[in-house]
């Protein structure tokens, strides 16, 4: 997979430049750096109304998602980086009680 757009921090800085090669090891720092997107070159992914969902849905959802795609190691490796965004959203979430999702205020 290739970059579509800059992977860029809230400051400005960019991480890494369009049409960049996502590697694994590229996506494991961005993970550690706990980017929660990148935009990569190609058709968009179906995600089925999962931004209506809890993200306890969206977990769940992952697996109908990606299920075409399992023998695809770098489908797999955003698979696997969604599962851990949304998990992690989800903690905040709790953390955070019964309060808004303020992502999808924003949208």
């Amino acid at each position: 997979m290739v970059l579509e757009k800059p992977v860029v921090r809230d400051n400005g800085q960019v991480l890494v430049g369009a049409g960049t090669e996502l590697t694994e090891s590229l996506l494991e720092r961005l993970e550690r750096m706990e980017v929660e997107w990148v935009t990569v070159q190609g058709n968009p992914v179906n995600m089925e109304g999962l931004g209506t969902s809890s993200y306890q849905d969206r977990i769940r959802a992952l697996d109908r998602i990606f299920r075409q795609h399992e023998q695809d190691p770098w489908m797999m490796k955003m698979k696997k980086f969604l599962r851990g965004y949304f998990k992690r959203k989800a903690a905040q979430q709790t953390s955070q009680g019964p309060a808004k999702d303020t992502e999808t205020e924003q949208n």
